[in-house]
C-alpha cells in the first residue's frame, strides 16, 4: 500500500473518532499530506461517496442512537452540522423515511450506514495503459473557472467545456499561428484541460480549458505558465466522443483505475501540480489521456 493510501486510510478512522465535531475536507487533506483536489478524488473513487455525503450519511445514521439516549433534537441538529432544527428534520426524514420524533421508538425501522473500512485487494483483469513522460515548461491560454469539490463537479466542468466551445472568438484565435497545435504529439486535439494551473481557494478546483501558446505571443485571454514536470500519462479505452455520456464514463473509469489500482500498487506517488487532460483522436472515436504529476 502506498504512503498516500496509508495516510488516506487513517483519515477514515479520524472521521469516526470525531464524527460529531467540526471536520473539513481541508483539514483531512492536510493530515493526509495531499492537496484537497487529490484527497477529494481518493475519497470519491475509493469509497464511492464524496466526503460531504459520507460525513452526512454517517452522522444521520448515528443520530438515531443519540435520539434514543434522550439527547434533545436541537442539540443533535447542531452536532450534525445543520443550521437549524427544520433543516435537520428534513435531512433525517429523507434519510430514514421517518421523522426524528418517531425514530426515538426502539421498535421504529431506521436505516444504518456503516463506517467504511478501506480494504485494497489485488485483483486481476483490466489492463491500464500508461507511460512516464517529462514535459518542458509551457504557456497555456484560454478560460478558467473555480468549481466546488462536490458531487456535481464533473457536471460543472462539462458545462465549462460547453461554454468554451461556444466562444467563437477564442476558437478563431486558437486556429491562428498564435497556438502550438501538436504540442502533445500527433493526433492530439489542440485543446485540452488543466486542473489547478493556479492555486485554488480551499474547497475548490480551478479548471482551465485552452491551448498551448506559442513563444513570444501575447493574448487578451488568460495566460498561465505550466512548470517543467514528470507525468504518468494514462490512456482510456476508445469511445465515441459524439455522445457526451461516453466522455463522462471514460473519465470516471480511468480515474477509478488510477486511484483504485495504479497508485495503491506502484512505487509512484502523486504530487501537487497542474494535472492535464488531453484527447487522442481516432476518426469517430477518441481516447482520454490523464497526465498525473508524480514522483517515485
Amino acid at each position: 500500500m502506498s504512503k498516500d493510501l496509508e495516510r488516506f486510510s487513517s483519515t477514515l478512522a479520524y472521521i469516526e473518532n470525531h464524527l460529531f465535531e467540526a471536520i473539513s475536507l481541508k483539514q483531512l487533506a492536510k493530515q493526509a499530506l495531499l492537496s484537497e483536489y487529490t484527497f477529494h478524488r481518493f475519497f470519491t473513487y475509493l469509497t464511492g461517496y464524496s466526503f460531504s455525503n459520507y460525513l452526512r450519511y454517517r452522522r444521520l445514521s448515528e443520530a438515531v442512537e443519540l435520539l434514543r439516549k434522550g439527547i434533545p433534537i436541537d442539540e443533535i441538529s447542531e452536532r450534525c452540522g445543520y443550521a437549524n432544527r427544520s433543516a435537520f428534520n428534513r435531512a433525517f426524514s429523507k434519510f430514514h423515511g421517518i421523522a426524528p420524533s418517531q425514530a426515538k421508538d426502539i421498535e421504529a425501522a431506521v436505516n444504518f450506514f456503516p463506517p467504511i473500512r478501506l480494504d485494497i485487494q489485488i485483483n486481476g483483469g483490466k489492463m491500464l495503459n500508461y507511460h512516464i513522460e517529462q514535459l518542458p515548461s509551457f504557456t497555456i491560454v484560454g478560460k478558467m473557472a473555480a468549481y466546488q469539490l462536490e458531487d456535481d463537479l464533473f457536471r460543472n466542468t462539462g458545462k465549462h467545456w460547453e461554454s468554451f466551445f461556444m466562444d467563437q472568438e477564442l476558437r478563431t484565435f486558437a486556429e491562428s499561428d498564435a497556438t502550438r497545435k501538436s504540442f502533445f504529439g500527433l493526433r492530439r486535439a489542440p485543446y485540452f484541460a488543466v486542473a489547478n494551473p493556479a492555486k485554488p481557494q480551499s474547497g475548490y478546483l480551478n479548471y482551465f480549458t485552452g491551448f498551448v501558446l506559442n513563444l513570444k505571443t501575447s493574448s487578451s485571454y488568460l495566460t498561465l505558465e505550466i512548470p517543467k514536470q514528470t507525468y504518468a500519462v494514462f490512456v482510456s479505452d476508445p469511445y465515441d466522443y459524439r455522445k457526451t455520456e461516453n466522455v463522462s464514463n471514460a473519465y470516471y473509469q480511468l480515474q477509478q483505475q488510477i486511484f483504485n489500482t495504479w497508485l495503491p500498487q506502484t512505487e509512484y506517488q502523486k504530487i501537487d501540480g497542474p494535472e492535464l487532460e488531453t484527447y487522442l483522436t481516432l476518426g469517430n472515436s477518441a481516447c482520454l489521456e490523464i497526465w498525473l504529476p508524480i514522483k517515485k
